[in-house]
């Protein structure tokens, strides 16, 4: 998985979520929710300081392995 589709998969996962999670996000995040907005409907990129706040709130942990030789 790249930068990129990391982005798009969390994305995908926040639309998902029930309603008000994007503004609780946002208070964690310390952004206002149009920010929050901005990531998930005009394609704005995700901060990178926003990932791992956006992935525990989400429940998910990230985890890096090496790449297996082709």
């Amino acid at each position: 998985m790249n930068w990129e589709q990391l982005q798009e998969d969390l994305i995908r996962r926040i639309r998902e979520q029930p309603r008000g999670f994007q503004t609780a996000l946002a208070e964690k995040l310390n952004v206002a929710p149009a920010s929050v907005a901005s990531y998930t409907t005009r394609g704005r990129a995700i901060p990178p300081a926003h990932i791992t706040p956006i992935l525990e709130e989400l429940g998910i942990e990230l985890t890096i392995t090496t790449k297996a030789s082709a």
